[in-house]
């Protein structure tokens, strides 16, 4: 079986731009405009996504509206716009607007609670930002920049833009386009109601209309302060974040009490977008700013030289996966709270799942047969494989009647699939897995079920216990199925667990290399939680440190995926645990990590060599290689300092002196450090010391 390979996106993008939304702005003394305390830091808020928007190399930016605060009516608006200008100016890349609510007023909506877009709003935008709409090509794609809150307002102005719009797209049919809007047509259903996030009929169905009509390839939009995916039709709908602030309404969507200022001021759900354009398709990068600021008259600080991180939409099946213990398109339904939606009860879908997984690279999703099953889940899987998710379906039991013919009639969303069953009864359902296995075309992997009945009792002592899979250093039952007729037909593979305290890298190294000789291939199941259901096990360090075991030695066993339990905390319940992100969905240490190393990684191809992973004093240090690369991937125990000097360093192919690179895997930034020949050992010239994840690479004599 050949090795998984881990490699970048081979082509260039033939252009790369920037997206911005919802900055509101305020005049740089400051005003009235505004009651909550976090709004005061939109400006430099603002000025700090300009400077990282300079760091990159950007054909220009698109600002999709809610420029400003104040809105026209106002008398600080031409001050707040006039601050605007001055931060945006300082962008290398040229920008272009589009107006927001905030910029011309509120769309012609009698429940909306501010001015209500007028000929004058219309006129103080244009005379400080310039086109109310407009299009332009670049890089083989055709970009329309449209006014949503006019739409459905009677005015001259929405003739016009119609009439435009219509024409500007007929003419440009044969393009790529992408669209953009500061409001989404909707923000779940192209159906629902009219809210203050959506656009109202008529013109919604009219606009849908045209993203049908002309197979748009993008629609970007903003307002709604929250990122939201939609596949409509043809069509990638993004809602991005805004800079400045979040809208608090929407913190109901997260099972924990609300961040600062009661939701708003959420900084890990502010940010901004950069979209790469290739030569069949885009992948939207949305980026987190953690609510940074600059104030004015700051220097920006250079920008350090950091790994590209992944995303799923790249097409490269990730080695390692996650268990999506909870709901991960969940719909919830907001109260119905003035100033903002009053009369209606607004529903939405937590996409941050979603997010998550774009942003960390993880393309392989460990999920319940009832999502394939359940009508409206299996639409949205539908709609993220096309973003390159891959989902591992399992069932307790050999699937028959609704999930059998789920299995069957939707085959391209099972990528792979886990019959668990009580292991006294696998040699019986033989019969019937080989019959199983021979109607679907995923693999078949089969896994035991292991319960507080399955444990040797300790006198009275006793805890409600529920895992599955084998463990590879007692294979004794699965040998024991193995040797019973047409068990070798029976699956693809088998499940095995490993436990909390069992290194990821040492068992998946033997599960492989059980799995290599007797033929067959292998799931692990990389446990975060402790084998005591009342312990909580919340250490980020612990869990970053075992996601990337995990991540390099699955990336180098052929025959063997890795699944973390799990991808958000269980904070509650049974085994609790952290995960990779939070319970507002905000990353933690482990995500950061993931996704930097697998960076790292895809700069240097396959690995082929997997060494020892060693403890150290403070933590452990584990050696792999590439045909080019000595690597030595640093763990440091939680708390502790590890020093890069303690690292095998690899043979003499690395020669007697040379420059070496150290990646913060916590952060992704790169630092340089020569180091010379020293005994078994090298001498840098820099001493490094890593409180966080890290990797030290060494490049080899070519």
């Amino acid at each position: 079986m050949e090795k998984k390979r881990l490699e970048e996106k081979k082509e260039e993008p033939i252009s790369r731009y920037g997206i911005i939304s919802d900055t509101h702005c305020r005049p740089e003394g400051g005003d009235e405009s505004s009651p909550w305390e976090v709004n005061k830091l939109a400006n430099d808020r603002a000025r700090w996504i300009v400077d990282r928007f300079n760091s990159e190399k950007l054909n220009f930016v698109i600002h999709m509206g809610d420029i400003v605060h104040p809105l026209p009516h106002l008398s600080s608006y031409s001050s707040a716009a006039e601050a605007a200008l001055k931060i945006f100016e300082g962008s290398k890349a040229p920008f272009h607007y589009l107006p927001g609510n905030h910029d011309i007023g509120d769309k012609r909506n009698p429940t909306m609670p501010a001015y209500l877009v007028d000929d004058y709003g219309l006129d103080q935008y244009s005379k400080w930002f310039g086109p109310l709409y407009q299009s332009f090509d670049h890089g083989g794609v055709h970009f329309v920049l449209i006014n949503s809150p006019a739409l459905n307002s009677g005015l001259t102005h929405e003739t016009e833009q119609i009439e435009w719009l219509e024409a500007d797209l007929e003419a440009n049919k044969d393009k790529r386009i992408h669209m953009l809007s500061h409001y989404p047509p909707y923000i779940l259903d192209p159906g629902e109601p009219s809210n203050y996030d959506n656009v109202d009929e008529p013109a919604r169905s009219w606009l849908l209309g045209l993203l049908e009509r002309y197979e748009v390839e993008a629609l970007f939009a903003g307002h709604v302060h929250q990122f939201i995916y939609q596949r409509h039709g043809s069509t990638d709908v993004y809602n991005l974040f805004a800079t400045s602030f979040v809208r608090q309404d929407y913190s109901e969507m997260f099972r924990i009490e609300a961040a600062a200022d009661h939701g708003r001021d959420d900084g890990e759900k502010l940010g901004w977008c950069i979209v790469d354009v290739y030569e069949d398709d885009h992948i939207a990068r949305i980026l987190r700013s953690g609510g940074s600021t600059r104030r004015s008259g700051e220097k920006a600080p250079p920008e350090p030289m950091r790994v590209n991180a992944p995303h799923t939409k790249e097409g490269l099946k990730t080695p390692i996966g996650v268990h999506l213990r909870h709901p991960w398109a969940e719909i919830v339904d907001l109260p119905y709270n003035g100033p903002i939606d009053e009369f209606n009860r607004k529903r939405v879908r937590n996409d941050y799942t979603l997010l998550g997984l774009w942003e960390t690279g993880i393309t392989n999703l460990r999920v319940p047969i009832s999502d394939l099953t359940d009508d409206r889940i299996r639409h949205r899987m539908h709609a993220l494989t096309c973003t390159g998710l891959r989902f591992h379906v399992f069932a307790f039991g050999v699937p028959s009647g609704k999930e059998l013919e789920a299995i069957r009639g939707h085959p391209e969303l099972v990528d792979s699939l886990e019959v668990v069953l009580p292991w006294r009864e696998a040699g019986d359902a033989i019969p019937d897995l080989i019959r199983l296995r021979e109607t679907v075309t995923a693999p078949l992997f089969l896994a035991n079920v292991m319960s507080s009945a399955d444990r040797e009792s300790e006198g009275s002592k006793f805890s409600h216990y529920m895992s599955h899979g084998f463990h590879h250093g007692y294979p004794e039952s699965l040998e024991a199925f193995l040797g019973l007729k047409g068990a070798e037909d029976a699956a693809d593979g088998f499940v095995f667990r490993i436990g909390a305290e069992e290194s990821p890298w040492d068992s998946i190294r033997a599960i492989g290399e059980y799995a290599g000789k007797r033929g067959f291939r292998a799931v692990a199941n990389v446990r975060l939680a402790s084998e005591n259901p009342a312990e909580f096990l919340a250490d980020d360090t612990r869990v970053a440190n075992r996601a990337a075991e995990a991540l390099v030695a699955s990336s180098a066993t052929p025959g063997v995926e890795a699944y973390l339990d799990t991808f958000v905390d269980l904070d509650r319940g049974y085994f609790p645990r952290v995960g990779l992100y939070d319970r507002r969905h905000n990353r933690r240490l482990g995500s950061h990590v993931l996704a930097n190393l697998q960076g790292a990684l895809r700069e240097h191809g396959t690995i082929t060599e997997l060494g020892p992973c060693k403890e150290e004093a403070n933590g452990k240090i584990c050696v792999f290689e590439s045909e080019t690369t000595v690597y030595n991937l640093l763990l440091p125990s939680p708390g502790k300092t590890l020093a890069c000097e303690a690292a095998h360093r690899g043979g003499a192919e690395l020669g007697s002196e040379g420059k070496a690179r150290l990646v913060d895997l916590s952060s992704g930034v790169i630092s340089e450090t020569p180091w010379k020949r020293a005994g078994d050992g090298l001498s840098l010239s820099k001493p490094a010391r890593c409180e966080t994840p890290s990797l030290f690479i060494l490049e080899k004599r070519s």
